[in-house]
Protein backbone atom coordinates (compact mmCIF):
# COMPACT_ATOMS: atom_id res chain seq x y z
CA UNK A 1 0.00 0.00 0.00
CA UNK A 2 1.44 3.49 -1.29
CA UNK A 3 2.16 5.73 2.36
CA UNK A 4 0.52 8.08 1.16
CA UNK A 5 -2.78 7.09 1.13
CA UNK A 6 -4.81 7.16 3.99
CA UNK A 7 -6.75 4.58 5.64
CA UNK A 8 -10.18 5.87 3.90
CA UNK A 9 -8.82 6.38 1.06
CA UNK A 10 -7.51 2.93 -0.06
CA UNK A 11 -11.48 2.42 1.36
CA UNK A 12 -12.89 4.08 -1.28
CA UNK A 13 -10.42 3.05 -4.50
CA UNK A 14 -11.43 -1.05 -3.38
CA UNK A 15 -12.74 -2.66 -6.01
CA UNK A 16 -11.83 -0.10 -8.87
CA UNK A 17 -9.07 -3.08 -10.58
CA UNK A 18 -12.33 -5.11 -10.70
CA UNK A 19 -14.03 -2.35 -12.62
CA UNK A 20 -10.98 -2.31 -14.81
CA UNK A 21 -10.78 -5.71 -15.62
CA UNK A 22 -14.60 -6.17 -16.23
CA UNK A 23 -14.19 -3.09 -18.75
CA UNK A 24 -11.23 -5.11 -20.72
CA UNK A 25 -13.08 -8.10 -21.17
CA UNK A 26 -16.25 -5.93 -22.56
CA UNK A 27 -13.77 -4.91 -24.74
CA UNK A 28 -12.01 -7.74 -25.73
CA UNK A 29 -15.41 -9.79 -25.95
CA UNK A 30 -16.78 -7.08 -28.56
CA UNK A 31 -13.62 -7.34 -30.49
CA UNK A 32 -13.85 -11.49 -30.24
CA UNK A 33 -17.63 -11.05 -31.66
CA UNK A 34 -16.10 -8.58 -34.65
CA UNK A 35 -13.86 -11.67 -35.72
CA UNK A 36 -16.21 -14.12 -35.55
CA UNK A 37 -18.53 -11.81 -37.83
CA UNK A 38 -15.81 -11.68 -39.97
CA UNK A 39 -14.98 -15.05 -40.40
CA UNK A 40 -18.71 -15.97 -41.13
CA UNK A 41 -18.91 -13.82 -43.70
CA UNK A 42 -15.47 -14.74 -45.40
CA UNK A 43 -16.82 -18.34 -45.21
CA UNK A 44 -19.87 -17.29 -46.34
CA UNK A 45 -17.96 -15.19 -50.03
CA UNK A 46 -15.55 -18.15 -50.18
CA UNK A 47 -19.05 -19.95 -50.97
CA UNK A 48 -20.08 -18.37 -53.67
CA UNK A 49 -16.89 -18.59 -55.36
CA UNK A 50 -16.99 -21.78 -54.92
CA UNK A 51 -19.95 -22.12 -57.06
CA UNK A 52 -19.00 -19.65 -59.57
CA UNK A 53 -15.85 -21.96 -60.04
CA UNK A 54 -17.78 -24.88 -59.79
CA UNK A 55 -20.26 -23.47 -62.58
CA UNK A 56 -17.39 -21.97 -64.80
CA UNK A 57 -15.46 -25.83 -64.60
CA UNK A 58 -18.20 -27.20 -65.91
CA UNK A 59 -19.08 -24.71 -68.26
CA UNK A 60 -16.08 -25.59 -69.74
CA UNK A 61 -16.28 -29.29 -69.76
CA UNK A 62 -19.26 -29.05 -71.90
CA UNK A 63 -17.29 -26.47 -74.67
CA UNK A 64 -14.65 -29.59 -74.78
CA UNK A 65 -17.06 -32.03 -75.42
CA UNK A 66 -18.70 -29.87 -77.98
CA UNK A 67 -15.44 -28.59 -79.66
CA UNK A 68 -14.85 -32.38 -80.08
CA UNK A 69 -17.90 -33.32 -81.53
CA UNK A 70 -18.46 -30.48 -83.81
CA UNK A 71 -20.68 -32.86 -86.30
CA UNK A 72 -23.56 -33.13 -83.98
CA UNK A 73 -23.38 -29.62 -82.24
CA UNK A 74 -27.10 -28.75 -82.84
CA UNK A 75 -27.44 -31.52 -80.34
CA UNK A 76 -25.93 -30.36 -77.29
CA UNK A 77 -29.00 -26.89 -77.26
CA UNK A 78 -30.71 -27.55 -73.96
CA UNK A 79 -33.19 -24.67 -73.18
CA UNK A 80 -36.29 -25.56 -70.38
CA UNK A 81 -37.70 -24.08 -67.74
CA UNK A 82 -35.03 -23.98 -64.63
CA UNK A 83 -35.52 -26.80 -62.94
CA UNK A 84 -37.89 -28.81 -65.46
CA UNK A 85 -38.09 -32.49 -65.90
CA UNK A 86 -35.41 -34.48 -67.80
CA UNK A 87 -34.77 -37.71 -68.62
CA UNK A 88 -31.69 -39.13 -70.10
CA UNK A 89 -32.30 -41.17 -72.98
CA UNK A 90 -30.16 -44.06 -72.21
CA UNK A 91 -27.63 -44.11 -75.60
CA UNK A 92 -23.73 -45.79 -73.70
CA UNK A 93 -21.57 -45.16 -76.10
CA UNK A 94 -19.00 -46.34 -73.53
CA UNK A 95 -20.05 -49.82 -74.89
CA UNK A 96 -21.46 -49.08 -78.17
CA UNK A 97 -20.63 -47.57 -81.26
CA UNK A 98 -22.61 -44.69 -81.62
CA UNK A 99 -22.97 -41.68 -84.32
CA UNK A 100 -22.25 -38.01 -83.62
CA UNK A 101 -25.58 -37.21 -82.70
CA UNK A 102 -25.61 -40.26 -80.27
CA UNK A 103 -22.30 -39.06 -78.70
CA UNK A 104 -23.34 -35.87 -77.86
CA UNK A 105 -26.54 -36.94 -76.38
CA UNK A 106 -24.32 -39.13 -74.30
CA UNK A 107 -21.61 -36.17 -73.73
CA UNK A 108 -25.02 -34.06 -72.44
CA UNK A 109 -26.28 -36.94 -70.29
CA UNK A 110 -22.84 -37.12 -68.41
CA UNK A 111 -22.14 -33.82 -68.26
CA UNK A 112 -25.91 -32.77 -67.03
CA UNK A 113 -25.62 -35.38 -64.33
CA UNK A 114 -22.68 -33.88 -62.76
CA UNK A 115 -24.57 -30.65 -62.75
CA UNK A 116 -27.44 -32.02 -61.33
CA UNK A 117 -25.67 -35.00 -58.93
CA UNK A 118 -25.07 -32.18 -56.59
CA UNK A 119 -21.81 -29.76 -58.10
CA UNK A 120 -24.35 -27.36 -57.77
CA UNK A 121 -27.12 -27.17 -55.13
CA UNK A 122 -30.19 -26.96 -57.43
CA UNK A 123 -28.33 -26.72 -60.51
CA UNK A 124 -29.31 -26.49 -64.12
CA UNK A 125 -28.38 -25.19 -67.26
CA UNK A 126 -29.21 -23.85 -70.50
CA UNK A 127 -27.61 -24.04 -73.61
CA UNK A 128 -28.57 -22.19 -76.79
CA UNK A 129 -27.44 -20.32 -80.13
CA UNK A 130 -25.70 -17.34 -79.08
CA UNK A 131 -28.02 -14.31 -80.76
CA UNK A 132 -25.81 -12.85 -83.50
CA UNK A 133 -23.16 -15.02 -83.87
CA UNK A 134 -23.47 -18.16 -86.28
CA UNK A 135 -21.17 -20.46 -84.76
CA UNK A 136 -20.71 -19.56 -80.93
CA UNK A 137 -23.26 -20.99 -78.10
CA UNK A 138 -23.99 -19.45 -74.58
CA UNK A 139 -23.58 -21.70 -71.88
CA UNK A 140 -25.46 -20.31 -68.60
CA UNK A 141 -25.44 -22.51 -65.54
CA UNK A 142 -27.84 -21.95 -62.80
CA UNK A 143 -27.64 -22.93 -59.00
CA UNK A 144 -29.23 -21.87 -55.96
CA UNK A 145 -27.37 -20.00 -54.10
CA UNK A 146 -26.51 -20.77 -50.62
CA UNK A 147 -23.48 -17.77 -50.21
CA UNK A 148 -23.13 -14.41 -49.57
CA UNK A 149 -25.49 -13.16 -52.79
CA UNK A 150 -28.48 -15.07 -50.90
CA UNK A 151 -29.06 -11.63 -49.05
CA UNK A 152 -31.80 -9.84 -51.60
CA UNK A 153 -30.50 -6.30 -50.94
CA UNK A 154 -26.80 -7.80 -51.65
CA UNK A 155 -28.30 -9.09 -54.95
CA UNK A 156 -30.01 -6.41 -56.19
CA UNK A 157 -27.16 -3.74 -55.80
CA UNK A 158 -24.61 -6.22 -57.15
CA UNK A 159 -26.67 -7.09 -60.07
CA UNK A 160 -27.54 -10.67 -61.69
CA UNK A 161 -25.45 -12.72 -64.31
CA UNK A 162 -28.72 -14.47 -65.59
CA UNK A 163 -29.75 -13.76 -68.77
CA UNK A 164 -32.83 -11.59 -68.73
CA UNK A 165 -34.66 -14.17 -71.21
CA UNK A 166 -34.80 -16.58 -68.20
CA UNK A 167 -37.26 -16.51 -66.00
CA UNK A 168 -36.13 -17.39 -62.40
CA UNK A 169 -36.74 -17.31 -58.69
CA UNK A 170 -34.20 -14.70 -57.07
CA UNK A 171 -32.08 -17.23 -55.28
CA UNK A 172 -30.70 -18.61 -58.32
CA UNK A 173 -27.54 -17.59 -59.37
CA UNK A 174 -25.93 -18.09 -63.06
CA UNK A 175 -23.24 -18.28 -64.82
CA UNK A 176 -22.98 -17.84 -68.33
CA UNK A 177 -20.31 -18.93 -70.85
CA UNK A 178 -19.92 -17.98 -74.92
CA UNK A 179 -18.32 -20.99 -76.46
CA UNK A 180 -16.52 -21.21 -79.71
CA UNK A 181 -16.44 -24.75 -80.65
Amino acid sequence: MNPRISLAQARRMRGVTLIEVLVTMVIVAVGLLGLAGMQVRGLSIQKDAHGRALATQLALDIADRMRSNTGALASYQFATAFAGTYTAPGVDCLAAVCTATQQAQYDFDQWFARVRGGALPGGWANIVPALGSANAWDVTLMWVETGFRTNGTLRTALGSSCPAALVLPQEVECVTVRVWP
